[in-house]
């Protein structure tokens, strides 16, 4: 199952022997194997390349997360016996270095104080190889890299306002209102001049186009701009939680909310020598989203680091 999962991860049968240290024939005997004994094909083949079929596509989530489940007991025996130490350096955006992400690492210190890092704050997307960074934190879907990814949990984007603004402005009861009111607008998010909302009781959906006023590429400025009275727009709900509690912002319609729940990721180079370090700060900021999540939605979290599987 730990060679078929390999196999699935890296794409061909060659490659999954380079990475295991075994011979192709070994790895395609141990393929072969499995199907013999589930009675169906786990992958289909061909010349150019390998596709999972249906059955594969179930079978390799089980593979998975029986290989995360011997790595986090590894992780845990080895913490155990010599602790967590030495350097760990790390990126993501402004916006989630700021309202999120540097809290829990000074909170992660107070649990391994032999843990240093050396934190890049940066809108503009790293080479994380290239840079030499053990760990990337990415908020949205994720673009096939060939790096590695854990999910650490969700992230949905509120539209908010400041009371200045709402206090000036017509009121607003329904989506069409919003296209009355001035606008800022994320230029790093995948459609900036769309909003697609979806209610929350009807399922109903919602595109309305939105022309900026103010653009910006960095969330916390955008933050800053609509603290400011400067427009409405989109904020990440990790970034506003603060302000939404002591009313520096407003929820705009909440029986509307944006139809796509964008993952929060981390990204690192190699699986298999990832240090213990890593892993204790990947599942600690994990457990940290499952925290601050309301206890009627949270849901288990999601299988240990993995590359994207081939396509079925």
């Amino acid at each position: 199952m730990a060679v078929f999962a390999q196999v699935v991860e890296q794409g061909s049968f060659s490659k999954a022997a380079v990475a295991l240290g075994l011979g192709k024939s070994v790895v395609s005997a141990h393929v072969a194997c499995l199907e013999a004994r589930l009675g169906t094909q786990l992958i289909s083949r061909s010349t150019r390349a390998l596709s999972l079929t249906q059955e594969g596509s179930a079978f390799y989530e089980n593979c998975r997360q029986m290989v995360a489940a011997g790595e986090s007991a590894f992780a845990t025996v080895e913490s155990q016996r010599v602790g967590a130490s030495g350097s760990i350096r790390l990126t993501c955006s402004y916006n989630f270095g700021v309202s999120f992400l540097i809290a829990q690492l000074a909170a992660f210190r107070k649990i391994h104080p032999d843990v240093s890092f050396d934190l890049v704050l940066e809108d503009s997307v790293s080479n994380i190889i290239e840079e030499r960074f053990d760990l990337a934190l990415r908020v949205g879907r994720l673009a096939d890299t060939g790096l590695f990814a854990a999910e650490l949990g969700p992230c949905r984007m509120l539209l908010c306002a400041s009371p200045q603004l709402l206090n000036t402005s017509p009121r607003v009861v329904g989506p069409d209102d919003l296209l009355r009111l001035p606008w800022v607008g994320i230029t790093q998010l995948p459609h900036p001049e769309k909003l697609h909302l979806e209610h929350v009781k009807s399922a109903q959906r919602l595109v309305l186009s939105v022309h900026p006023t103010v653009k910006t590429h960095s969330g916390i400025a955008a933050r800053e701009f609509i603290r400011c009275g400067a427009g409405i727009g989109l904020l990440p709900d990790y970034a506003v939680a603060a302000d939404l509690r002591n009313g520096d912002l407003v929820q705009l319609l909440p029986a509307w909310q944006e139809a796509y729940v964008r993952p929060i990721s981390a990204l690192f180079p190699s699986r298999d020598r990832l240090p213990t370090r890593v892993r204790l700060l990947i599942d600690f900021l994990r457990q940290a989203f499952v925290d601050r999540m309301p206890a009627d939605t949270k849901r288990p979290a999601p299988a240990r680091p993995r590359r994207r599987p081939l396509a079925s």
